[in-house]
């Protein structure tokens, strides 16, 4: 979905797709999350979500409160997040997706870590995990 601003209604819908499809495997979402109210509905549907194995956030709201919600995902493999100007929250939600998720094998950090206190968490979040095979950084501070 890409530059279409979704409303909650929109985003129920989404939730809805993502928690009833078992077939779609990847999705990306770019400048479309502009509320928390919007990310908390979008964030339910990757909870439950049994199918996507690759999600691209890419320039939206909401960050901490999307990735918080997949920890216990079980399916999801590769995550990319892209220009989001990560906070200490969104970088500690990040942390425990690292730390909790087992089966999250690629991840791209790209214009996300802005301070040095974001990058500190999130190294001690890959510290942790066991999983990972690919990292990708881009344009990292801090």
């Amino acid at each position: 979905l890409d530059n279409l601003e979704m409303d909650k209604e929109e985003a129920m819908a989404l939730k809805h797709v993502l928690i009833e499809n078992t077939t779609l495997r990847e999705i990306t979402l770019h400048k479309c999350i502009k509320s928390m109210e919007v990310a908390e509905v979008v964030a339910e549907g990757l909870q439950y979500n049994t199918g996507v194995t690759k999600l691209v956030l890419c320039d939206i709201e909401g960050v901490g409160t999307l990735v918080q919600r997949l920890r216990n995902n079980i399916t999801l493999t590769s995550l990319e997040l892209n220009y989001l100007e990560m906070d200490k929250e969104g970088a500690m939600a990040l942390k425990q997706v690292l730390i909790e998720n087992t089966t999250l094998r690629e991840i791209t950090l790209d214009e996300c870590i802005k301070s040095i206190e974001v990058a500190e968490v999130v190294a001690e979040g890959l510290q942790y995990n066991t999983g990972i095979t690919k990292l990708i950084l881009g344009d990292v501070q801090g």
